[in-house]
This record gives C-alpha cells, sequence and structure tokens, in this order.
C-alpha cells in the first residue's frame, strides 16, 4: 500500500471518501493549470474512483464528479469563482494573497459549514455546487485535513 496525502479529505460517516479536495496558492490559475494539478495527482496515487474532486485557489474552483468513463484531461464538471468565499471567510482585503496555509482554513471553514450547518443555497459558488449534487453528499459529512488515503497497489 502506499498514501497520497490531499490537501483534505472529505468523508462519509462509514469513512469512506466521497471527496478529495486540493487547495493551491497558484494566482490566476486557469483551466490548463487545473487539468495539469489534477493529471500530477493522479499520477502521484489520486484515486480515480472519488465522487468528487475539488481543486480551489483564491480566485476559482474546479469540481469534478467521478464517471469511470472520464479520461485523465477531462474538463470539470464546474468552474466557479471563489470571490463570495473570499468575502464571507477571510478577513483579507479582496486584492490581498492568502498563503496557502491560510487559504486551506477558509475552504475547510466553508466546506465544514456546508457539511456541518443549513445553507442558503442561493449565492455562488453553492448554486453551482448543488447542480452537481456536491453539497447535498457532503451533507454530515466530516472534513479532514492533511489526511492521508490509503490505497491498495
Amino acid at each position: 500500500m502506499r498514501t497520497f496525502q490531499p490537501s483534505m479529505v472529505i468523508e462519509d460517516s462509514n469513512e469512506r471518501p466521497i471527496a478529495v479536495v486540493e487547495v493551491t496558492s497558484l494566482s490566476e490559475m486557469i483551466l490548463d493549470d487545473a487539468l495539469e494539478i489534477r493529471e500530477s495527482m493522479l499520477e502521484r496515487g489520486l484515486p480515480d474512483h472519488i465522487p468528487y474532486f475539488l481543486l480551489v485557489s483564491q480566485d476559482i474552483g474546479f469540481l469534478w464528479k467521478d464517471d469511470p468513463s472520464l479520461k485523465v484531461d477531462s474538463p470539470p464538471n464546474e468552474v466557479f469563482s471563489m470571490e463570495n468565499i473570499m468575502k464571507r471567510y477571510s478577513l483579507r482585503k479582496p486584492e490581498q494573497r492568502l498563503y496557502v496555509e491560510e487559504l486551506e482554513y477558509v475552504v475547510l471553514h466553508w466546506l465544514m459549514n456546508l457539511s456541518s450547518k443549513p445553507q442558503e443555497m442561493d449565492n455562488e459558488p453553492e448554486k453551482t455546487l448543488v447542480r452537481t449534487g456536491f453539497t447535498d453528499t457532503i451533507k454530515g459529512a466530516m472534513v479532514l485535513i492533511g489526511e492521508k488515503l490509503w490505497l491498495s497497489m
């Protein structure tokens, strides 16, 4: 067995991973960057059968929904702005860049709230995430930071 350690893992009540979350401090990330990061993570051991893979930066988020037919270079199911999340959860001014650790905390706080508290889903990016079933899937789930995934080889 080998291990793979993403920024965060979201697990259901049976401790099965339902989402892998990678946080990057890359500024002005574009789709090509996101595809390259996802491909690199797949090469390093990211399981391709996890229901969701969420890649976020301070500016933008990308969400892939599990589909066994997806290829490594498949585009994400959803692309969304992180602007509202930064406004709601960050203490810094919008033009200030966060260190990756600060950004991880912001994303952790957001995802923990999504999983544990009733939310208004009429704002972005939650409105976008509802369409994929992501928000329903993580209800009641545990959001774990720095959690290793154990992979059978």
